[in-house]
């Protein structure tokens, strides 16, 4: 699962309720298991949440469904093949939330099945066998049943929105502007929310599903289409099937008009292997450029990790309303509709690091699974390092520590705002919770840490062996841990405690001098982290050390409290740069003096010596610090032009028409869309000259960058409210989210009421996080209209609200009709406070009286109005989502 959601808005730990754990059934009549044991103060145990007890072990699972459309059910018979794991056993749990259960049957023959007793409380289904059954003994179940996901209650995480399952997306057909989709979501334990089943990570079965639909539906799933029936009466029946053992939560359908890019991987041994890309018919045409790098990938990763792709197939798929970023279904991966781009937004932004997630998944996590959710980041930490990987090797190093800061700072955010927390953890409220920022952004961290610290040959090695050696089973941090161990030789047991067993992370001071006299370097590294809480870090360390030129590399361990080295050199040095791979995950505060930041940013190599050296001296007027920026405009690597930009404070303060010069210089001979919006922004921000900025503005409306063009519309606006209005309005039909985003910002700051019909007529065109920042520009554009004009939003945020789009896109109608009711509050007392100064003044006529009188009580009105509809959605709400962030 990747972790897109975890950046955006609201990236806070969101509360969820436990689920109960199964229960237990005895031999004979079955019953709800109640314990016999003391029951003791919940409050005096300590949690854990152990691994989920193996008692039955699910070999095959085989499903015939078809779907109700219109009522958003599944119709389905299961046929599940188990056998009893250790003991012997005479009954069955299974997992199995809000369905209607219509037969249970052992099947002892192939047409010879038998009614079974059984007990269900919508949450999960208890058989009672029809005799007791020992290891090693299979067993088959026939259950008919229907799915009612509409009426599941469970709630989703800061990465998974949502629990449903199974999602029917426009499902009566009346929104013609969206694709009538079925698909489904079974991370963590929603799998079982459509079919009955044993919904742990820890159980692994091989599956074939029946899929009944209508022809003009393209279906996709698990493994390879074996067989479609001849379409009769408009109805077809695809055979799905997976021959290989993986885990239920990894189960997954898709039915749609979709379009089916193939291409191909081809093997070691000169095989071809499909890779296929699900897509709507509009984007068939740019499907190879959005996807096209998957088979590199593939055969990258095989490579690198020494284990061929270990799947019969590979596609992807784009659905709409999609409750996460995408998800890692075995063979067959789910992207949400952010994906979906032309070869003109392919110019600004690809999704490379999303399509090599999920690839990455294929390995860690559907091959080789947390056997817990405690153990998650055996999934999502190595899932999220394969983005650096993919960087490294495709884009560059620069590239790949610039994305990976962004992971880095993303764990800090989120550590920040849900607390510190250990990074295998077995005390959560909800299993959702590991689902953050240390699973996936701390764990990708850490893994490049030890591969630093162990070298490549002995990493990718102990990584061949753990999944070669664990293939098709689940796996705990332990097991990881001794395949480093057998690979290095070493005990790191060390690494792992501090690392993957404890929370927090080290904060570091650090300190230089040098002794002439003794022609010696001193260097003190203290740790100034709690460690009432957190673990004093052993810490291997590179430090590099320049004089005249050549850098000197030692390797320093950080064990102490406060920790001294001393190096024997001729000089002072020109440089001391600790840290200098630049792989420590730590907060430090390093006191150099500023001629070694300017040494740092003109000749340290590395992406985030760089950013290091920007933040020290964008506010510096020290002029080698400015020359050093200033020269940083012109680097090779985009990014670090881009941070030079960003650091022009003291150089705009000081030198602001070599700073004019310079941008529109490197703007005449730049080729990467960002930095060229980056300086049109810039520009636009800090100069007034119309005369440089109007054919800058031309031009950038010109471009094939679609930033760029966004850019040069708001600039324009900035400086000509009527013409970048009018330029506005010519870009109205565009189809990029991006460009129209753009309009609707200089609508809501520069809008007249001509321009009410733009966001009426395209806030439904948006989803996701696109929908949500449109919306909230529609609120400014309406709190600068007339009255009546701004109460046309209330309707608008309403259908919002009533809709049955991703929660977050409901909670942004929530709040912003919640700002409406404000805003008319305050118009109300605005109008209040004119009356009361022209009647003081002596200029309050009747008729400005009347006037003012209905329009007090015009917007009195429509914040009664916006209470009495608030009060009704509170009631009927039940997304705890929602809840948790309604405002109150």
């Amino acid at each position: 699962m990747n972790s897109k959601l975890l950046s955006l808005v609201f990236v806070s730990a969101l509360l969820i309720s436990c689920n109960p754990r199964k229960g237990t059934v005895n031999s004979g009549e079955v019953n709800v298991g109640v314990s016999t044991t003391e029951v003791k103060d919940p409050a005096m145990q300590p949690v854990y949440n152990a691994s989920e007890t193996r008692t039955n072990d699910l070999l095959h699972t085989r499903l015939e469904v078809s779907f109700d459309w219109t009522n958003r059910q599944l119709n389905g018979e299961a046929t599940l093949s188990l056998m009893p794991y250790a003991r012997p056993i005479d009954s069955l749990i299974l997992d199995a939330k809000a369905m209607d259960i219509h037969e249970v049957k052992i099947v002892s023959g192939e047409n010879n099945m038998k009614d079974l007793k059984y007990k269900y409380d919508g949450w999960a289904l208890r058989i009672g066998l029809d005799q007791q059954y020992k290891r090693g003994q299979e067993y088959k179940v026939y259950i008919k049943y229907t799915a009612n996901p509409e009426n599941v209650e469970q709630q989703g995480s800061a990465a998974i929105s949502e629990a449903k399952g199974l999602y029917f997306i426009n499902h009566d057909g009346s929104n013609p502007k969206k694709h009538m989709e079925i698909w489904t979501q079974g991370e963590t334990e929603s799998s079982s929310t459509w079919f009955p089943t044993i919904d742990s990570p820890n159980e692994k079965t091989t599956q074939e599903i029946y899929m009944t639909v209508q022809d003009k539906y393209t279906t996709l799933s698990n493994g390879l289409l074996v067989e479609s029936t001849v379409p009769k009466n408009g109805i077809r029946t695809d055979h799905w099937v997976m021959d290989k053992p993986h885990a239920p939560y990894l189960f997954m359908m898709a039915v749609g008009e979709f379009e089916v890019i193939k291409d191909e991987w081809v093997r070691k041994d000169g095989s071809k292997m499909e890779v296929n890309y699900y897509v709507e018919k509009k984007y068939a045409p740019y499907a190879k450029e959005i996807f096209g790098k998957t088979p590199k990938m593939i055969g990258y990763f095989s490579e690198l990790l020494g284990v061929e792709y270990p799947w019969q197939k590979y596609s992807q798929i784009v659905v709409r309303d999609y409750v996460s970023g995408a998800m890692e279904n075995t063979t067959a991966t789910i992207h949400g509709d952010f994906l979906y781009k032309t070869s003109r937004e392919l110019i600004d932004e690809n999704n490379e690091s999303i399509i090599a997630h999920e690839l990455f998944h294929h390995w860690f996590g559907d091959l080789v699974t947390c056997e817990s959710w405690s153990n998650l980041p055996l999934n999502e930490s190595f899932a999220n390092y394969s983005q650096f990987l993919w960087d490294e090797f495709e884009h560059g190093r620069m590239e790949a520590d610039m994305n990976a800061y962004s992971e880095m700072d993303g764990y800090f955010l989120s550590a920040q705002q849900g607390g510190h927390v250990d990074m295998i953890r077995f005390d959560y409220a909800s299993r959702e919770e590991m689902f953050d920022g240390h699973s996936y952004n701390k764990g990708g961290r850490i893994l490049h840490m030890l591969r630093t610290y162990l070298g490549d040959d002995i990493f990718f090695d102990a990584l061949k062996n753990y999944l070669t050696e664990n293939a098709f089973t689940s796996t705990e941090i332990h097991e990881l841990r001794m395949q480093f161990e057998k690979a290095s030789g070493e005990d790191l047991n060390w690494f792992f405690n501090q690392w993957f067993l404890a929370s927090g992370h080290p904060v570091v001071t650090i300190k230089q001098s040098y002794d002439a006299t003794a022609k010696e370097l001193t260097l003190s590294i203290d740790q100034k982290q709690k460690l009432e809480e957190w673990p004093l870090y052993q810490l291997p360390v590179d430090v590099d050390i320049y004089i005249n030129g050549k850098v000197r590399r030692e390797r320093v361990w950080i064990v102490n409290e406060m920790n001294e080295f001393t190096f024997k050199i001729d000089q002072a040095p020109d440089l001391v740069n600790v840290d200098a791979t630049k792989t420590t995950l730590w907060k430090k505060t390093d006191n150099k003096e500023i001629g070694q930041w300017v040494y740092q940013l003109n000749n340290a190599p590395l992406w985030l010596d760089k950013k290091e050296a920007f933040d020290k001296l964008e506010k510096s007027n020290d002029p080698d610090a400015m020359d050093a920026i200033m020269k940083s405009l012109n680097h090779d690597f985009y990014d670090i032009r881009l941070l030079a930009i960003s650091s022009m404070d003291a150089c705009l303060k000081n030198r602001p028409e070599e700073v004019k010069k310079a941008m529109v210089s490197l703007l005449g001979k730049e080729a990467h869309p960002a930095v060229k919006a980056k300086i049109i922004d810039f520009l636009a921000k800090n100069y007034t000259d119309l005369s440089m900025l109007s054919p800058i503005f031309e031009k950038g409306l010109a471009d094939e960058s679609l930033q760029v063009i966004a850019a040069s519309l708001k600039g324009y606006a900035k400086h000509n409210g009527e013409g970048g209005l009018a330029k506005a309005k010519s870009y109205e039909n565009s189809e990029s989210a991006k460009v129209q985003l753009a309009v609707a910002d200089i609508y809501a700051n520069y809008g007249t009421p001509a321009e009410k019909d733009f966001f009426k007529s395209n806030y439904n065109e948006m989803s996701g996080f696109n929908k949500f920042t449109f919306l909230s520009h529609y609120f400014k554009y309406l709190t600068n209209q007339p009255d009546e004009l701004t109460a046309e939003g209330i309707p608008v945020f309403c259908e919002v609200i009533e809709s049955d789009g991703l929660w977050y896109e409901r909670l942004a109608g929530y709040q912003l009709l919640n700002g409406l009711q404000g805003h008319f509050e305050k118009r109300a007392n605005q109008i209040d406070n004119e009356l009361a100064s022209l009647e003081k003044e002596g200029n309050l006529s009747d008729d400005k009286k009347m006037e003012l009188e209905k329009l007090k009580q015009f917007c009195l009105s429509r914040k009664t109005e916006i209470c009495g509809k608030m009060e009704v959605y509170k009631s009927k709400e039940k997304d705890a989502n929602i809840l948790q962030y309604m405002p109150r």
